[in-house]
């Protein structure tokens, strides 16, 4: 039997509550207390039977003051924005169609153009599928796609992956949605580009970040090597450093370069290396809330890891400057004039 709790009883206008004894309308639908019912005796729509009227369920301020997030199930206030549990974003409150579990609308879309055989690929058949909403604009004919929480990206359900990246699983929902269906391995990342080994260790992809902090490493190392020769360090006395001009241009040029292809692979990166933990953890945890809370610890991002990095980074600075002894001051001198030069 239908909850109808929360809802209006068209006739008393009071609202039903767990254990009260309902009637139905046979023709349209609409709920009424037993009593009410046998006081009116005829429905209160019947002038609208036989044109298809059909009672909806309406939405009572301050009766449910929680939100059941569409991807983990979790209750949340009302007045939240997203799932304190999983982070995906929550229906609008104000929306009353949106508060209907069974007439919930995916929570995730995109701008895509149309595919001549969607159908074939699985992605908009099937409970939870996406849906093309015809919509179109001034871009070409591009119109608004729809993605469901069932809906699967490199054969893992987008509930799971929303789970694992945590609060931007949106921005990272279409990148992956995109490469997905292109087939495309690049896509530009601003915060890999400028934040490098930062970005991969806040993300928890720690063999990538390692790598790329080794990477980093090796091309100051020129820099590095100037700087105590510039200071008179006697670890470097007696070295034949005439190379360093030539072999700083070289290494400078191959940071560049490691810059721009991070910044282009490191979202394929991501996804590949987040699509493998998913699996892993759905081989092992059955789909539910369990699943879920195991996504979300494994997957999201880490302060700990960036602090970690810093600091590491921070003693390897002081111990450069350590290194250059007295004359550290003439050689930071020389490096700032030739950076500004």
């Amino acid at each position: 039997m239908a909850d109808y709790k929360g809802n209006h009883c068209p006739v008393c206008n009071e609202v039903f509550a767990e254990g009260d004894d309902i009637v139905v309308c046979p023709d349209c639908g609409t709920p009424y207390h037993r009593a009410c019912w046998f006081k009116t005796g005829v429905c209160v729509h019947a002038d609208k039977h036989g044109s298809g009227f059909e009672w909806k369920p309406d939405i009572v301020p301050g009766v449910d003051d929680t939100c059941v997030c569409p991807n983990c199930g979790t209750p949340n206030p009302v007045t939240n924005r997203s799932c304190n549990h999983c982070g995906v974003p929550l229906p609008d409150p104000d929306n009353a169609s949106a508060q209907r579990p069974q007439q919930q609308g995916p929570v995730y879309t995109r701008d895509q153009a149309p595919r001549p055989h969607a159908s074939a690929s699985g992605r908009n058949a099937g409970a939870g599928a996406g849906t093309d909403t015809g919509r179109t604009d001034a871009f070409g004919g591009m119109f608004r796609r729809e993605l469901g929480p069932d809906d699967p990206i490199d054969g893992i359900k987008a509930r799971d992956w929303a789970s694992y990246l945590g609060g931007s699983s949106l921005y990272y929902l279409i990148q992956f949605l995109r490469m997905d269906e292109t087939r495309r391995k690049t896509s530009v990342s601003f915060a890999a580009f400028f934040l490098g080994p930062i970005y991969f260790f806040y993300r928890k992809m720690w063999k990538t970040g390692v790598i790329f902090s080794l990477i980093s490493l090796v091309l100051t190392l020129p820099t590095a090597l100037a700087l105590l020769q510039a200071a008179g360090s006697p670890l470097v006395a007696g070295m034949d450093l005439g190379w360093l001009s030539a072999a700083s241009y070289i290494c400078a040029f191959l940071n560049w370069c490691q810059m721009f292809i991070r910044s282009l692979f490191a979202l394929y990166w991501y996804k590949k290396e987040s699509a493998r933990r998913i699996r892993e953890i759905c081989d092992r945890v059955p789909e539910g809330p369990e699943r879920s809370d195991a996504l979300i610890l494994r997957g999201g991002t880490s302060f700990v890891a960036v602090a970690v990095y810093l600091l590491v980074y921070l003693a390897l600075v002081v111990g450069l400057y350590w290194l250059m002894g007295p004359g550290r001051t003439a050689a930071v001198n020389a490096l700032m004039t030739a950076f500004i030069m």
